[in-house]
């Protein structure tokens, strides 16, 4: 489980042995190099990586993709080689992807745990994903790699258990929460082709949503729970490529080869930062943070709209994903100008938002004017079929819009006294528990503005998202819509601090319609100055919270906005050219992808060896005791069953504590017990399981 920063590669051709022959007669060959210490690199445009974390190792890499490992007294080790790209582009988008490969054991000792096959990420979603087909080990990785097992499965010929985990740790975007898919082959193989495309379309059957390709590499990891692992794992053919199963493709990474054969360059790579220095796209240095805009499909024919539009990573619909533009007739669906929406935002290689299920305003008359019974069918009946139309292409809703009244002061909150509240009073946890059991993958947020800081409200709808995850109401996030005037807006400090409260509560965050108008100053010399602020501020306070992970302003130019074109509300001016509000989020960006360091590789936790303090079930699971005397293996799931997800398998001086609420936190039943679980003794949201069998 290891990442590490890759260069890019493109255009990259080779000559490829055929598939009936490489099992039996495969040699490396080419040009090659030792490697003895923990390195990134590449030879004849093929990356590599070799990485451990003790004892005495090395590797050699080929021109050819093939390599060979050696490790003595190792805790962990791998090596890797494969294909790099650039995150840009879907698995869809880049081909069909197939490894060949052919594995030679040599004196293996010691190896407790151990995948070979391939490994990758994506981002957007960030996902770390392995294709097992052999191991090191003499046990194939069992149920503890992932905390969801969806089960068997006959993939490319042969029987593969998945695997799904969410997991916080290091990743390839420094430490985040990211997901972790698995297929481990349930007879392993020596040599063989695996069809990488066709595990990960079986993973998006399942609802396990692929991003942007990373990379695609061979790989042959092997740890130990004791005094180390030692051998030779030895791939004398390994080859990642795009094309035709059994050899018959192009070795080639994220690029495309121009024609003529003359290849591409990937341009020099900025240690820890973008490469893109001359680039002025808002999406070239986001580094996977999703900045993105609302849109209209009547402006998709203007050539300078849509070039605007490149600008961004994401895209939100401003109305034709509403039950309005879906809806109109009671049961008659027309997904025709949502799906545009979707489609373009394909084409122009952004992720989609969907932007909302439920809403209060602007409603078909048949909605408005139902009576109780039929409403609360048709509030189920529209989020059932909305999110099975865009089942595996929406990760994030808003579920409902702007259901708190503007009139609460702090202290509580007060409900919008809507059709939908008079008739249907419980009709928010409906519908985010309707969305839930429908799509268990989609993250659901809860959407309004007067948020972000400026008014009474702000504290109230607070309150009342506590108060939903207090009941167990399925949420993932919020988002803060942020319409403000230039002269009425909160500072930097209060809207990080309203994040960082949000990120305390588990959830992620999206500002979600941002603008600013300029109100009584539009003709004023510095207005723009004073609104240029406002975006930086807001921008500058998410990407400071690790869980707000989206940022998009609601339209493209001045005169498209719902604000009129009066009040200058957005970053491109009615011409669509950019405004310096443009330029100052831009440089924020800029100096955010500069300051990103360098991912290096870092351990993963396994399961400890020697003696310390667990009861009995866990080590019937066959998991070991911890060797310190102050740490002990806890349960972290609310079954009491082992739980990997966290990645922390004993705890060392963590805290119990028997209360009334924890930071927020509801209390536990009388049997179970709130439970601190990092190292530090701190309070441990990633892992979502506040309270543990007793």
């Amino acid at each position: 489980m290891r990442f590490a920063t890759v260069p890019i590669f493109l255009g990259l051709t080779a000559t490829l042995a055929n598939a009936q022959s490489f099992c039996s007669s495969a040699r490396h060959s080419g040009e090659s190099v030792k490697v003895t210490s923990n390195k990134v690199g590449s030879i004849g445009g093929i990356g590599y990586e070799l990485w451990a974390d003790s004892g005495s190792n090395s590797a050699t890499f080929y021109s050819d993709g093939s390599f060979s490992c050696s490790f003595s007294r190792a805790k962990d080790y791998l090596c890797r080689s494969g294909l790099s790209f650039d995150s840009t582009k879907t698995h869809q988008q880049i081909g069909h992807i197939y490894a060949d490969f052919k594995l030679v054991k040599q004196n293996i000792q010691s190896v407790d745990y151990s995948y070979v096959g391939i490994y990758g990420w994506t981002r957007n979603p960030l996902v770390e994903f392995y294709v097992v087909d052999n191991w090191l080990s003499q046990y194939r990785p069992g149920d503890w790699v992932g905390n969801k097992k969806h089960g068997d499965f006959t993939i490319d010929g042969a029987k593969y258990t998945v695997y799904e985990n969410t997991r916080y740790g290091p990743s390839i975007d420094g430490d985040t929460q990211f997901k972790q898919f698995f297929s481990i082959r349930q007879q392993a193989r020596d040599c063989g082709t695996i069809d990488i495309t066709a595990h990960f379309e079986q993973w998006e059957k399942l609802g396990m949503k692929l991003g942007k390709m990373h990379e695609a590499k061979v790989l042959g990891e092997a740890g130990s729970n004791g005094g180390g692992t030692s051998g030779t794992a030895d791939f004398p053919y390994a080859k990642v490529y795009i094309g035709q199963g059994n050899g018959g493709g192009q070795q080639q990474s994220g690029g495309q080869q121009q024609s003529g054969g003359q290849q591409q360059t990937g341009g020099q790579q900025q240690s820890g930062g973008n490469s893109n220095s001359g680039s002025t796209l808002l999406r070239d240095y986001a580094n996977g943070f999703r900045i993105g805009a609302a849109t209209n499909t009547m402006h998709y024919n203007n050539q300078n709209y849509v070039n605007a539009m490149k600008s961004f990573n994401y895209m939100v619909a401003e109305n034709a994903c509403k039950l309005s533009g879906i809806q109109q007739q009671k049961g008659v669906y027309n997904f025709n100008d949502c799906d545009n929406h979707y489609k373009k935002a394909k084409e122009l290689g952004m992720d989609f938002r969907g932007h909302c299920l439920i809403w209060h305003a602007y409603q078909p008359s048949w909605f408005q004017n139902a009576d109780a019974n039929t409403l609360k069918n048709a509030i189920v009946d529209h989020i059932t079929k909305v999110l099975q139309h865009y089942d595996g292409k929406i990760d994030a809703w808003d579920v409902v819009n702007e259901a708190i009244d503007d009139s609460s002061n702090g202290n509580g909150w007060k409900m919008r006294n809507s059709f939908l509240y008079q008739k249907v009073p419980n009709f928010i946890d409906l519908a985010f528990q309707t969305a839930r059991k429908v799509a268990p993958n989609v993250k659901l947020f809860y959407n309004d503005y007067n948020t972000e800081g400026v008014y009474a409200k702000t504290e109230s709808v607070y309150q009342f998202i506590q108060d939903m995850i207090k009941r167990n109401i399925p949420i993932d996030g919020v988002g803060i819509q942020y319409h403000v005037a230039v002269n009425q807006q909160p500072s930097y400090q209060k809207i990080n601090d309203l994040i960082g409260r949000y990120c305390k509560l588990g959830l992620e965050v999206h500002i979600t319609e941002l603008d600013v108008k300029c109100d009584n100053v539009c003709n004023s010399g510095n207005v723009e100055q004073q609104q240029a602020t406002v975006f930086t501020n807001a921008l500058k306070a998410c990407l400071n919270n690790s869980c707000c992970t989206g940022y998009l302003v609601w339209g493209i130019g001045d005169n498209d906005s719902w604000l009129g074109g009066d009040k200058k509300g957005l970053l491109f001016n009615s011409q669509y050219k950019p405004k310096s509000q443009y330029t100052a989020v831009l440089n924020v960006l800029k100096e955010y992808s500069a300051s990103q360091p360098s991912k290096t590789t870092t351990k993963t936790s396994q399961p400890t060896g020697s003696t310390g303090t667990c009861s009995e079930k866990i080590q019937s699971q066959g998991y070991k005791c911890c060797s310190d005397k102050n740490c002990a293996v806890v349960y972290s799931d609310n079954d009491g069953t082992w739980g990997v997800e966290n990645g922390q398998w004993c705890g060392c001086n963590n805290k119990t504590v028997t209360c009334k609420g924890v930071t927020g936190y509801p209390c536990c039943q009388s049997n179970k017990t709130v439970y601190f679980s990092d190292e530090s003794g701190d309070w441990s949201v990633e892992n979502n399981n506040w309270c543990l069998i007793a």
